[in-house]
C-alpha cells in the first residue's frame, strides 16, 4: 500500500517537474490568452488529485486498522490433537511463525495447522 502511495507521489512531482521544465525553456506561452485560459479545468484537475489523495489515504487507513485488530489464533498439533490458542495481532500472523500480543514469537512445525478466530 505504501508503495501506491509513494508511485502516486512520484507521478504527481514528475508532472510537476515537466511542467516546469516546460514553462522555464518557453515552450508554454509566457502570459496566458484569456480565451484558452481554462480555470475550470485547473480546478477539476486539482479536484481530482485531491479526491485521489483523500480516498488514498482513507483506504490506507482502513488496512492499518484491520491490521490491528486482535485476533485468536488456534494452533492444533495434527498428530496429538493438541489445541494451543493465542492471541495475536492480525499483521503478525506469517507463514510459519506468528508473534502474540506479548511479545512471544510462536514457530509453527510442518505437522501443525493454523487456525485464526475473529474476535466480534
Amino acid at each position: 500500500m505504501l508503495t501506491k502511495l509513494l508511485f502516486t507521489a512520484l507521478v504527481i512531482a514528475g508532472v510537476y517537474a515537466l511542467y516546469r521544465f516546460r514553462s522555464r525553456t518557453g515552450l508554454l506561452p509566457s502570459k496566458p490568452d484569456p480565451l484558452t485560459d481554462n480555470r475550470f479545468g485547473r480546478l477539476v484537475s486539482y479536484g481530482f488529485v485531491g479526491m485521489l489523495i483523500t480516498i488514498s489515504a482513507i483506504a490506507y487507513y482502513f488496512h492499518w486498522q484491520s491490521q490491528r485488530q486482535v485476533v485468536s489464533v488456534r494452533v492444533i498439533d495434527s498428530s496429538t490433537g493438541n489445541l494451543t490458542t493465542y492471541q495475536v495481532y492480525r499483521h503478525s500472523i506469517e507463514d510459519k511463525h506468528l508473534r502474540t500480543v506479548d511479545g512471544r514469537t510462536v514457530l509453527l512445525g510442518a505437522g501443525e495447522r493454523l487456525e485464526v478466530l475473529d474476535n466480534e
